[in-house]
Formats: structure tokens, C-alpha cells, sequence
């Protein structure tokens, strides 16, 4: 059953050549050939954009880290600020 006899392949043969031209059929296999290659070379193009935009958000949290710690210092001295101006304004009501 399986098994393909000589008048078979024949009939696919002319099957191929009547209704479907063999230069058709070779135009739409390249066509698909030359589709994978691009959409291959395209994703890896594409993965190697993600990896420098990874790259790029690593530096950024890290200047954005910077920044909090920064602004938490910053806050802690002003705090320490408000702390001796108000006792050195209340000294200066008490000696009044």
C-alpha cells in the first residue's frame, strides 16, 4: 500500500507539469527559503537590541540608586539642620 509504483510517480509528475508549472513551485520554495533567512536574521538582530536595552537599564537603576541615596543623605543633613536651628531659636526665646 505504501509503496509508490513506476505509473505513480509519473502521474505526480505530470500532475506538477500540467496544472502547477515546476518554475512555480521552485519561485515559491525560494521565496519561503529566502523568508526564513530574513526572519531569522531579523530576530537575532532584534535579540542582540533587547540585550543592549538590558544593559542600558542596568546603568539606569544604578544612576537612579545613586540619586536615592543621594537625596536620603541630603534629606537626613537638612532634617539635622531644622533640628539646630529650631534649638538655637528656643535658646535665644529663653534668654529673652
Amino acid at each position: 500500500m505504501g509503496e509508490t509504483q513506476p505509473g505513480d510517480l509519473a502521474r505526480i509528475t505530470r500532475v506538477i507539469d500540467m496544472k502547477l508549472p515546476l518554475s512555480w513551485i521552485l519561485g515559491v520554495a525560494a521565496l519561503f527559503i529566502a523568508g526564513a533567512f530574513g526572519i531569522y536574521y531579523q530576530v537575532g538582530s532584534q535579540g542582540e537590541t533587547l540585550k543592549d536595552m538590558k544593559d542600558q537599564l542596568k546603568d539606569l537603576k544604578i544612576a537612579i540608586n545613586a540619586g536615592n541615596n543621594q537625596a536620603m543623605t541630603l534629606s537626613g543633613e537638612i532634617a539635622i539642620l531644622r533640628f539646630r536651628v529650631e534649638t538655637i531659636e528656643a535658646d535665644r526665646k529663653a534668654q529673652r
